[in-house]
């Protein structure tokens, strides 16, 4: 009886977890997939056009906006692919808790590139910016209260 039940329970979490990962999205700022609401990109571009960017300063941050947007989505679409394997895992009628583990190893793989992906697009973006410019920018990330973590930063 008491194995049945250590089994059950362990089910039930295997079977929850997942699921509640799935659901779960960051929400403030973002529309859930990951991209800026409008009130949110109204705001960037103000403060864009207040940093006075040149227009090879423009160009340049419109190409790496481009560039990041594309690895970004390339990473997001292999966190869901791995998210749906891990459910499938858990649910399975023997969940084997090995694979579970290699499914939420790659996971934490993956968090771990769209982390190094945002941290070496903020240093190439203030590479194109002017001391002065970037002062700017750095006035107002102290003034910007903290949304997902530190400087903003989402998983």
């Amino acid at each position: 009886m008491k194995n049945v039940m250590k089994t059950l329970l362990i089910a039930g979490t295997l079977f929850a977890l997942p699921l509640t990962a799935a659901q779960a999205r960051p929400s403030a700022g973002y529309d859930g997939a990951g991209r800026f609401n409008h009130a949110e990109r109204v705001e960037r571009m103000k403060f864009a056009d207040n940093l006075n960017l040149s227009p090879q300063q423009r160009q340049q941050f419109k190409k790496h906006q481009f560039e990041q947007r594309k690895a970004m989505i390339t990473l997001r679409s292999k966190l869901d692919l791995l998210r749906i394997e891990l459910n499938e895992a858990a649910c399975a009628t023997k969940p084997d808790l090995r694979k579970i583990d290699r499914i939420a190893e790659r996971m934490g793989n993956v968090h771990t590139e769209m982390t190094k992906q945002r941290i070496h697009a903020r240093i190439q973006r203030n590479s194109i910016l002017t001391d002065e410019q970037k002062q700017s920018v750095n006035d107002r990330r102290a003034m910007m209260p903290m949304k997902r973590g530190p400087k903003g930063m989402r998983n």
